[in-house]
């Protein structure tokens, strides 16, 4: 053959592998075409809306140099749906309660880009048992046979998981079951209505902020019990996640998101009469507005943190429980790298 035309066939033969490195390149630096949000209700999502309507991700994606995409923040009924819409592809991040992040991260750790890890914390609350049963007044109280309580998602959700931790204390290790029978998936806003009815569906519900302001003081509501009384003060409740796959083909976007989270959380901070307008319109409720500022001004009981907080407890409960199979060395095995710098615990 010449070896003239064996240089062309060769220059082409690398002119093609170029090419091929550059498409891959571009389709490995391409950036999402949206970002959807998964998400439930409650004041603990705050940052969110706030990030969303103070043009806080926009900022930041503009600051990592890619055009902004469009923010949409789509409220589900719970976890599961959460996940689903990840892997499914209908959402780009997720956002919900620490425990369900926290079996979701255990149970992908070997699906490869279908893996699930930790954005950011958003949120530390309380979740406090209300009732509108007169005869309870502990939760070693609780009777089957008239009490139904209500929480997110049975046995998974945040303040299902609580209330099993508080089961264990009362009962003994082993016995962290025993009220998961009286408990009842529904959401807090409906939570709400039944307990300020009489208890129409559930008799009882574990609130976090606004919802346990909404109910505090009402005829025949009454508190029987806190979780902070589980770790001295609140724990981090709600968090954000998404799948190694959206965050590697997607750093800077993931990093805009990281970013903007951040700044929203300082912005509560510095504007709670902003954020209060923030929350109402995000959620579409008729809440008084005092209500929200209230609940905000409530620093011991509601904390806004870009790392966790508490996970070692938490995380322990659930790898002995058998809800997850490995316990995390450390908070920061659950999470991305990016907010490891961050005072977590």
């Amino acid at each position: 053959m010449p070896r003239q035309q064996t240089r062309f066939r060769l220059c082409n033969a690398v002119l093609a592998l170029a090419m091929i490195a550059l498409s891959s390149s571009a389709c490995l630096s391409e950036t999402a075409k949206q970002l959807r949000i998964g998400t439930q209700f409650g004041l603990g999502y705050l940052p969110l809306y706030v990030a969303d309507q103070a043009h806080l991700f926009e900022k930041r994606m503009r600051e990592q140099g890619i055009e902004p995409v469009p923010v949409e923040i789509v409220h589900v009924a719970g976890g599961p749906q959460i996940n689903d819409g990840l892997l499914s592809g209908n959402f780009e991040i997720g956002s919900g309660g620490y425990t369900a992040m926290m079996v979701s991260w255990d149970k992908s750790r070997n699906a490869g880009d279908s893996r699930l890890l930790g954005a950011t914390a958003l949120s530390s609350v309380p979740y406090e048992l209300f009732s509108v049963d007169p005869e309870l007044k502990s939760v070693k109280d609780l009777n089957a046979d008239r009490d139904k309580i209500g929480v997110p998602s049975v046995r998974v959700s945040v303040p299902a998981i609580y209330l099993q931790m508080q089961a264990e204390r009362l009962f003994g290790v082993g016995k962290h079951t025993m009220l998961d029978p009286m408990t009842v998936s529904l959401s807090q806003p409906d939570g709400v209505i039944s307990l300020l009815s009489g208890g129409t569906t559930v008799n009882g519900y574990l609130f976090s902020p606004p919802f346990s302001q909404q109910v505090t003081g009402k005829p025949a509501v009454r508190k029987i019990w806190s979780s902070n009384e589980l770790f001295g003060s609140p724990a981090t409740a709600l968090t954000t996640w998404t799948t190694v796959k959206f965050q590697r083909e997607n750093p800077k976007l993931f990093t805009a998101f990281v970013a903007a989270v951040r700044d929203a959380m300082g912005l509560i901070t510095s504007d709670p009469q902003q954020v209060t307008a923030i929350y109402l319109k995000a959620e579409k409720t008729k809440l008084a507005p005092d209500l929200i500022a209230a609940a905000l001004a409530e620093r011991n009981n509601l904390r806004f943190t870009l790392a966790p907080e508490q996970s070692n407890e938490i995380a322990e409960f659930l790898a002995r429980t058998g809800s997850i199979r490995i316990k995390p060395g450390s908070w920061k095995d659950l999470f991305f790298s990016d907010i490891h710098n961050e005072n977590g615990s």
